[in-house]
Order: C-alpha cells, then sequence, then structure tokens
C-alpha cells in the first residue's frame, strides 16, 4: 500500500512537470500563442502589479511572474490531473483512455471552468485565439495523463 502511494505522487509530479515542460515549450513554437501568451503575461502582470500587489504585500516582480507561471500549471496541469488520478484511483480505473482523456477535457476546459465559476457573461463563446490556446490546454492535459497512466496507474 505504501509503495502504491509513492509511485503514484511519484508519477503525479513527474507528469505535471512534463505537462509544464510541454506547456511552455509548445506555446513558444507556436507564433499566435506565443505573441497572446506573452500580451496576456504582460497585460496580467500589471494589472496585478497596480491592484494587488499593494494589496498582498508582493513588491517583487519576479515573485508575480511566478505567481502567474505557477497559477497557469496548476489550472493546466496538477488540477485537471489530480481530479483523474483521484476518481480513477477510487474505481479501479487503468486505461489510458480514462488519464490522459479526463486531463485533456479538464484542462481544456479550463478557461470555461473559470469564467462560470466567476459569473463572467463570456462563459459561452470563444475567439479563434482562445480556441487555439484551448487546444494547447488539451494537449497539455493529454501529456500530463499519459505520463501518470504510463507510471503509476498501469499497475
Amino acid at each position: 500500500m505504501i509503495r502504491r502511494i509513492v509511485v503514484m505522487v511519484f508519477g503525479f509530479l513527474i507528469a505535471v512537470g512534463v505537462g509544464a515542460i510541454f506547456l511552455f515549450i509548445s506555446a513558444l513554437f507556436d507564433p499566435a500563442t506565443r505573441e497572446a501568451g506573452f500580451s496576456a503575461a504582460m497585460g496580467g502582470l500589471f494589472a496585478f502589479l497596480e491592484q494587488d500587489v499593494p494589496e498582498a504585500g508582493l513588491n517583487d516582480p519576479f515573485s508575480t511572474f511566478g505567481f502567474i507561471v505557477w497559477a497557469i500549471i496548476i489550472a493546466t496541469c496538477a488540477a485537471p490531473l489530480a481530479v483523474a488520478a483521484l476518481i480513477g484511483a477510487i474505481a479501479g480505473a487503468r486505461s489510458l483512455i480514462w488519464y490522459s482523456g479526463v486531463s485533456a477535457t479538464l484542462a481544456g476546459a479550463s478557461p470555461w471552468i473559470a469564467r462560470a465559476a466567476m459569473g463572467l457573461d463570456r462563459a459561452r463563446e470563444a475567439s479563434p485565439l482562445e480556441l487555439r490556446i484551448a487546444l494547447l490546454f488539451f494537449l497539455t492535459g493529454a501529456v500530463a495523463g499519459a505520463i501518470y497512466w504510463r507510471i503509476a496507474a498501469r499497475a
């Protein structure tokens, strides 16, 4: 039992790391995503610096950028994989389709899940660029789920 838990935690950490690397490398290779990501990161950084930094006490721009990167990794790599891994472990699922598919679906839907959770009006519509970024998130979730399945769920 302890061995199984250690393997699951190790598989989760490796899968999230590989997913994060895949996300950033693939975002850099796609020109539209690279430009949109840079613009969004800069806009988010400046908005965060103007509004939330004085309230939160974060005065270092590097820590602010680190927080933004951390939030993206959690939303697209860790949280969807954690849901897939927990439900898969409880249900006894051992299929690549389960781990990769659920993680990919939740990661791809994360922008709309976040919008709906915040009650925004645009929770049902998307621009072509947003769909392209959602596809990137979907592929990231699929890679993370496949890596987790390969390490921890096959046994």
